[in-house]
């Protein structure tokens, strides 16, 4: 094996592999599932320290085995410094361990390639601290204080990477070197900003009140089926704010429900809103989320046309995501809840849910998702109260002629706990398939509009809550 060398000097410290490394996780760490944006800055590929003299210069080559090179001390070092201060991931790879065997090498530099590789590697917590180390003693390398302040926003550590790259930017080394510190700062104020995302979709239900297909119960007669017409909403405002040593609060509102103009006794709206903390770098994040929830309902097919208090909700939510590898990311969180109805005072009780899901993403074009539920609901009036348990398939895929695709697959099983008025312990297999479809050059005022399939089939011990759903609809979200 041959390695080739240019002569290279020590003031050059453009950081060109970095843009690489940046944008490779910047793309990673969109989880479909994920809320959290984080804005990538274009980083220059030119170097920001230039010698005009030597841009003519012929670079003289040397090519040598690694036998040769392993023989050439001096050639190591001269060729490991400036692969350091470039942050040359290649070179670091090959000269790193070349400079390891060399006579009384410089543990300094040592520490230097450990950080580079850890960096390359994902290992940031441990890049970070071999960088404060070496910062600790030689704080006048501007170089060092670069790498230090990208590895500390690689790792979500926004507070500090935000200070070195403001104290880069006091350098006034260049305009274009200024401009890149810009952009860092610009991107690490946009973790912090406002996000907003609103989604609207045109219901037409053909059974809206989940009436059973077998209408009788011996001499008892059921619900007859309703249909209806409307939209359906939902509108999240969010906020985190960066804390110190990779903590954040954060702020969550979120407003949902259904409008149905034809049949407004079903129509519903909910508001809920938390606060909370958490913490995260480039591979996890956790989360604890106090919430409150308050439910409008117009009271389905015993109401009116007016909304009404519903029910008032309190709980709490833990979230945690992994990423496993580069192309595995596991997220699972739990939620409890208190829950108080205003005039159904039997279904008073609480609400657990604990999700698991395991996202694969083999490349940038496609992901696949596997997940498992449970669901439990205590309430006052025991034939109420139930267990579920459920799984669920996905598959998101980026087509040739900008078309894009996401089919899933849920199945559930629901136990209820006591018999009902018909002395009936209700047992059901619940179904869902859903198919979406739409085009990534299609947008109206940015909003692309998304064609969504979805069947749902509850088969059931109980007559009166065996039926099945097909849906058709049209989806406008958007987020920003």
């Amino acid at each position: 094996m041959k390695y080739a060398f240019q002569k290279i000097f020590l003031f050059c410290t453009a950081l060109y592999t970095a843009n690489s490394l940046a944008q490779e996780y910047a793309i990673k760490q969109q989880d479909p599932n994920e809320q959290f944006s984080t804005s990538v800055p274009k980083i220059l590929d030119k170097p920001v320290y230039q010698n005009p003299s030597l841009e003519q210069k012929t670079p003289q080559n040397i090519e040598l085995t690694e036998q040769q090179l392993a023989q050439q001390p001096e050639l190591i070092k001269r060729g490991f410094i400036p692969a350091l201060l470039e942050n040359n991931v290649p070179a670091v790879k090959i000269l790193y361990p070349l400079y390891r065997e060399v006579a009384a090498p410089d543990p300094y530099l040592l520490d230097w390639g450990q950080a580079i590789l850890d960096k390359e590697k994902g290992n940031y917590p441990q890049a970070i601290k071999l960088y404060r180390k070496l910062f600790a003693i030689n704080p006048d390398i501007l170089p060092l204080r670069y790498q230090l302040a990208q590895t500390l926003w690689l790792n979500n550590d926004n507070i500090a990477a935000k200070d070195q790259f403001e104290k880069l930017r006091a350098e006034n080394i260049s305009p274009q070197f200024n401009q890149l510190m810009d952009q860092y700062i610009d991107s690490l104020n946009k973790r912090d900003q406002w996000e907003v995302s609103f989604g609207l979709n045109y219901i037409s239900e053909s059974n809206i009140n989940n009436a059973p297909k077998t209408p009788y119960i011996g001499q008892w007669k059921a619900w007859q089926k309703e249909s209806a017409k409307g939209v359906g909403y939902h509108l999240n405002l969010n906020k985190k704010w960066s804390l110190p040593f990779q903590f954040f609060g954060k702020f969550e509102s979120q407003v949902y429900g259904k409008y149905y103009w034809d049949n407004q006794k079903y129509n519903e709206f909910n508001l809920r809103l938390g606060l909370g903390l958490g913490y995260q770098n480039a591979q996890q994040q956790i989360s604890l989320t106090p919430f409150v929830e308050k439910r409008w309902y117009a009271g389905g097919n015993q109401g009116s046309n007016s909304l009404k208090r519903y029910a008032n909700n309190a709980g709490m939510r833990v979230y945690f995501s992994q990423w496993l590898s580069s192309n595995w990311q596991a997220i699972s969180w739990l939620e409890y809840a208190e829950q108080r109805y205003q005039t159904r005072r039997h279904l008073n009780g609480n609400h657990y849910f604990w999700s698991n899901s395991l996202i694969y993403l083999p490349n940038s074009e496609q992901y696949w998702l596997i997940g498992a539920d449970y669901q439990r609901e205590n309430t006052r009036d025991k034939d109420n109260a139930f267990h579920r348990k459920s799984l669920r398939l996905g598959w998101g895929q980026e087509w040739k002629w900008g078309i894009s695709s996401f089919a899933s697959f849920n199945y559930a099983r629901r136990k209820y706990k006591a018999v009902d008025f018909f002395n009936i312990q209700q047992k059901n297999n619940e179904y869902a398939v859903q198919i979406s479809l739409w085009h990534r050059n299609i947008h109206f005022f940015g909003v692309t509009p998304r064609l969504t399939w979805q069947y749902q089939k509850y088969k059931s011990n109980h007559p009166l809550y065996q039926y099945d759903k097909n849906r058709l609809y049209l989806e406008l979200s958007k987020k920003f």
